[in-house]
């Protein structure tokens, strides 16, 4: 850290008040820094009876960084020189935080690294960057995936390690674009996993990651599982429609995601014949309308609201589909799961990724 380099900016505080000279010590009492140049290299008593000077000891985190010397009028000197002394040691502890976080986030990247490297070999460097940071690789964790279309501010990212304040909790900047998060679960919720996530989310746009798209995988408690859990958060980037700043979760698309990997093969075969009718409407459109219907458990009322629609316009569009079909999709669950299945058929189609240009 350098210590002259903070100092520096603490000059232009008093240079607005040349009535206060304030220098940094070492610890004989040599000026080494000052707000007036001409008195660096001199030297000053550090323990004085002058009633228009005063000397501060600074220690940080148990460590001395020498003196504040503040030397002006009698008046308010005890005033200004308490201000100046503490937000010096403020600024100090911040650039500490600052060192100490940026130490733990280099091992944070290496150890994700490990754990998305598809042909892991290295299992001695994984345990000893574990434990490097008392990774407790007992607690259930999930992924977090963020995307900023604008890209990330890395002062930003770095400060996050003292906000989340939790070590068990761990995260890389992938890309300048994509943030990975692995979230410690507690072994004791008290609340849903969906509830404790939605406040961690809100706490992280609150913070100053707002704007961006959130995708949250799947629990594992296996560190060899990691990877899977990580790309749970790919698919559901490349797959679902997301919201800025509206978390989206794999457990929630579990049905989508099986069907949507079967055998290509396969489902050709079984939805070609419904694929050829598709022909005939707004295929885009029609996913959509699925899709909401489906999250909304094909309720015609929400689904109009979510989509901004007259409740007859949306039963219009079913009933549409119903005859082009042939199916009953308000009433046979049958017909319900084969219109979502469809959707979906469809969907990895034509498939486009949020965050990409």
């Amino acid at each position: 850290m350098k210590l002259g380099k903070i100092f520096k900016e603490f000059i232009h505080v008093v240079q607005e008040n040349p009535d206060y000279i304030i220098g940094l010590l070492n610890e004989k009492g040599r000026i080494v820094s000052c707000s007036l140049e001409e008195k660096i290299n001199q030297e000053v008593a550090i323990h004085t009876n002058n009633p228009d000077q005063r000397i501060y000891k600074i220690v940080v985190s148990n460590y001395q960084y020498g003196y504040l010397w503040i030397s002006g009028p009698n008046q308010a000197i005890d005033v200004v020189g308490k201000l100046l002394f503490d937000s010096l040691k403020t600024r100090i502890q911040y650039e500490l935080n600052q060192k100490s976080a940026k130490e733990i986030l280099s091992v944070d990247d290496k150890l994700i690294k490990e754990f998305l490297n598809d042909e892991r070999s290295n299992y001695r460097q994984m345990e000893e960057l574990m434990a490097k940071i008392n990774f407790d690789r007992s607690l259930p964790r999930i992924p977090i995936y963020i995307i900023n279309e604008e890209k990330f501010d890395k002062e930003e990212i770095t400060g996050l390690k003292y906000k989340i304040n939790d070590k068990n909790t761990i995260y890389s900047l992938l890309e300048p674009k994509y943030l990975l998060i692995y979230k410690s679960l507690p072994r004791k919720l008290g609340k849903s996993t969906t509830e404790y996530l939605n406040e961690f989310i809100q706490e992280m746009i609150e913070w100053g990651l707002s704007d961006c798209y959130y995708t949250v995988g799947s629990i594992q408690m296996d560190i060899d599982l990691y990877n899977f859990s990580y790309r749970n958060c790919l698919w559901l980037r490349e797959n679902v429609l997301l919201k800025k700043d509206k978390p989206v979760y794999f457990e929630d698309q579990l049905f989508s995601y099986f069907t949507m990997n079967v055998p290509r093969t396969l489902t050709a075969n079984v939805f070609d014949y419904y694929k050829k009718k598709t022909e005939q409407m707004d295929i885009e459109e029609f996913i959509q309308v699925v899709d909401q219907l489906y999250a909304n458990d094909f309720s015609v009322k929400k689904t109009s609201e979510r989509l901004f629609l007259h409740k007859n316009t949306l039963l219009y569009k079913i009933k549409r589909y119903e005859e082009l079909f042939n199916l009953d999709i308000r009433g046979s669950f049958q017909g319900k799961m084969m219109i979502y299945s469809l959707a979906n058929f469809l969907k990895s189609q034509s498939r486009k990724q949020v965050g990409e240009k």
